[in-house]
């Protein structure tokens, strides 16, 4: 099929691309278009006329009610006739108003003859009616008032009518009509569109020149940063790249933890791009009806092929790009769907080039393989958390938005920093200046940022919580022991703080360590010290106390967690070898090349929860042979925990007579 019968545009960077031919295709193709995004809709009748003409129309209808209530035959009588009708009491009601002050207005019901009755009913060919409605006006006088009085069983004496009490009858039925018109004027709009309307692509487009982001606004993640030059120099210059055979990736996907700065990397390849940015939430192509969300990706592809090039980004990609064969939980036709339309639109029969995809995902594990494969998202863009270097170009680009001492030391802040996102680090610039704030400080200083990065990590500290005497010794002595077994054991993270306020989710208090670079994997020796000092605080306990408390429940979670990992996943156990036991109740999602949960014996698991159970037990012997034989240290600790509350490292090193790690 030939790009003139699929209605899409010439390529811009073919050899016979003319700039006037491709101006007058695109404006008859926007004359034919159905008002997409950023052209100008076609005229359309204003719909305030249909409101008028309903207006008008009820105005009418109250104005005929008013002037013609009640049924049945409708006569106008003269005076002479109306008091003949009195006197020979065929008058059953009379409704009296004044016209003037001479005359007045009767109107009501009479009594139909005989005679009128068969002549009524051979005129309308219905049941004969006997009871008929009147109108007169009469000269007003006492004998009349009395023959009124005296013949008409029941007599309505109205005040003088005007148009105040017409206005007063029919303002309140106006006013409820324009209310309900301003409720449900989009509905009113929108049912001239058609159920159609749905489809619509509500992707937002975002000219380069609302972004007002670059290159260098994003930092700590140069190796990402240099694969999207890649599509910024395509989209900048596509021709160089097609004379050359070379083929840009239609998709790039952006991967990484929460915070890692995936959006703020897309944003800023459309603004050096210098080309229309079309931004989407993966959550809106799902709607409650059937088929809406393929319609959506269709037009939103149509509306990018028309502003070609652009990027088109979709946050959150996982909320539709879900693998198709999980095999549990049953399908979701819907969103299927969705996925089967971007999957066509991305690489099908009549795909076009210039517009490029990027995503992004914290869950590229559950996204489908075809959504994956090169010519979709050819190129996939891990966004890592920064290390020390990224750390402090993320320092440098937050606080040039706030006020700064300039002894203010940023190295020492990213390198206490290790595991921080861009998120996180922007998060603690902007505590810091909160703090200083509070503080009616000039700018933030060092102790603002340490202050900060601990409440960004562990949380702030809760000094309101009120605390029994009992308990804040327990306390005490609990976290000396994490801290004595923390300074013997020699391949732990440094110590960095410990306190007995309770700080975020500690119910009591904490000790605190702060690693002192960046590393990826742990050795089996770091990990046995890590499982004795989580013993710790329940050793110092037994020992002080002749007691437990469930203070230590966190810490004996904690620990079962690794002692089971270093078994059964990291191959660290001599029995069971390096052979990896997925646990019974680890749930895992499930795709074609997932091994079940069940893949090992009873007897193995049984040998599992021994090896697990004596490594624990190991770890609290330890412990406890530290703190016995350091007993006068763990007393001289806790007195200084109670005194004190909050305690540094070089506070505790000097206390102890010991010298600082180096």
């Amino acid at each position: 099929m030939s790009k003139e019968k699929q209605g899409a545009e010439p390529d811009k960077t073919a050899d016979n691309y003319d700039p006037k031919s491709m101006k007058d295709q695109k404006v008859e193709k926007e004359q034919k278009s159905d008002t997409p995004a950023g052209d100008q809709p076609p005229p359309r009748k204003s719909s305030k006329a249909g409101l008028v003409w309903l207006i008008i129309f009820f105005i009418i209808t109250i104005l005929a009610v008013y002037k013609f209530q009640g049924g049945g035959v409708s006569k106008t009588f003269s005076q002479n006739k109306f008091e003949k009708y009195l006197a020979d009491d065929r008058i059953i009601t009379a409704v009296v108003s004044s016209e003037t002050d001479r005359v007045l207005y009767v109107t009501g019901k009479f009594k139909l003859s005989l005679e009128e009755q068969q002549q009524q009913k051979i005129k309308d060919g219905s049941k004969a009616k006997k009871i008929g409605i009147y109108t007169t006006r009469v000269i007003f006088s006492e004998q009349f008032n009395q023959q009124l009085q005296s013949k008409c069983p029941k007599v309505i004496i109205k005040p003088k009518e005007n148009w105040w009490s017409l206005l007063a009858t029919v303002l309140p039925a106006l006013l409820i009509i324009g209310l309900i018109y301003f409720l449900f004027s989009r509905q009113i709009k929108m049912a001239g569109k058609g159920a159609m309307s749905f489809g619509k692509s509500k992707a937002r487009m975002i000219m380069p020149s609302d972004l007002k982001i670059s290159f260098d606004d994003v930092a700590g993640a140069d190796e990402a940063k240099e694969e999207t030059k890649e599509i910024i120099d395509f989209l900048k210059d596509p021709l160089k790249f097609k004379l050359l055979g070379g083929r840009i990736p239609k998709g790039a996907l952006l991967m990484g933890a929460p915070g890692t700065g995936k959006t703020l990397l897309a944003k800023a390849v459309a603004s050096e791009a210098n080309v229309p940015f079309f931004s989407i939430s993966g959550s809106d192509f799902v709607e409650m009806f059937v088929g809406v969300g393929a319609s959506r990706v269709r037009d939103m592809f149509e509306q990018a092929r028309r502003h070609s090039p652009c990027l088109i980004f979709i946050d959150e990609i996982d909320a539709v790009g879900r693998s198709r064969f999980s095999g549990m939980g049953g399908g979701h036709d819907e969103r299927e769907q969705t996925l089967n339309a971007m999957l066509v639109e991305m690489d099908g029969l009549e795909t076009q080039s210039g517009v490029i995809v990027l995503a992004a995902t914290n869950r590229p594990d559950v996204l489908d393989p075809a959504l994956l494969r090169p010519g979709r998202f050819d190129r996939q863009i891990v966004l890592d958390l920064p290390d020390i270097k990224g750390r402090r170009q993320i320092l440098d680009v937050h606080v040039k938005t706030i006020r700064v001492a300039e002894k203010v030391d940023l190295d020492v802040i990213a390198k206490s920093t290790v595991g921080f996102s861009g998120a996180d680090i922007a998060n603690l610039c902007n505590e810091a200046a909160l703090l200083a704030a509070r503080n009616d400080k000039e700018a933030a200083e060092q102790d603002d940022f340490e202050e900060a990065r601990d409440k960004v990590r562990w949380g702030r500290e809760r000094k309101s919580r009120k605390i029994t005497e009992k308990e804040r010794k327990l306390t005490a002595y609990h976290e000396a022991g994490h801290t004595l077994v923390s300074i013997n054991c020699t391949n732990v993270d440094p110590l960095h703080k410990v306190t007995i306020i309770p700080r975020g989710r500690a119910y009591l208090g904490a000790t605190m360590t702060m690693p002192k670079e960046d590393s990826y994997t742990q050795s089996k020796n770091e990990l046995l010290d890590q499982l004795a000092v989580l013993m710790g605080g329940r050793a110092a306990e037994e020992l002080v106390f002749k007691d437990v408390t469930s203070g230590a429940s966190s810490d004996i979670e904690q620990s079962s967690k690794i002692a089971r990992l270093m078994i059964c996943t990291f191959g660290m156990n001599d029995k069971i070898g390096p052979v990896q036991y997925r646990p019974y109740h680890e749930q895992i999602h499930v795709r074609a090349d997932a091994l079940p949960a069940e893949t090992y014996s009873n007897e193995t698991a049984q040998t599992i929860d021994r090896e697990v159970q004596l490594l624990i037990e190991n770890s609290y012997k330890r412990a406890m042979d530290i703190l016995t034989t350091q007993y006068d240290k763990l007393e001289k600790l806790s007195q200084a925990l109670l005194d004190k509350e909050t305690l540094n490292a070089d506070e505790i090193y000097k206390l102890l007579d010991l010298a600082p790690p180096v």
